[in-house]
């Protein structure tokens, strides 16, 4: 594996940036998401140190993996985008895909009910 991501400016420690009025409507869901993270970004730091283990790998897979199940609560601010009158050019700009991409995706999700995740993210369930 190459060293292209390799970074020589060294911090302490990472800080996540979010205002403390965030931080108390989320609770410990958001202390929840900050540990994953943590999980996460440790693993990838193993990765790039070449310091992984069977036991290492395992956590950091599973951290990734509760992680990427609470940000399918995604659907939750595509829902409300719709609710507030968001266009379609707009959500595609911010989802990075074509506008009949995201009118698609959209549309598609907007006849489902809520996730589950979707549910947890507004704080519903």
């Amino acid at each position: 594996m190459g060293t292209e991501g390799h970074h020589d400016d060294r911090q302490d420690q990472l800080l996540v940036p979010l205002a403390a009025e965030a931080a108390a409507e989320l609770g410990t869901d958001g202390e929840q998401l900050a540990a994953l993270l943590g999980t996460v970004l440790h693993g990838l730091a193993q990765l790039r140190a070449g310091t992984t283990s069977v036991d290492g790998l395992s956590t950091t897979l599973s951290g990734t993996t509760a992680l990427l199940e609470r940000l399918e609560g995604w659907d939750a601010a595509v829902r409300e985008h719709a609710a507030q009158g968001g266009s379609y050019g707009a959500l595609a700009k911010a989802t990075s895909v074509t506008r009949a991409t995201a009118q698609s995706r959209r549309d598609t999700l907007l006849k489902k009910d809520p996730s589950a995740m979707a549910q947890w993210a507004t704080g519903s369930s």
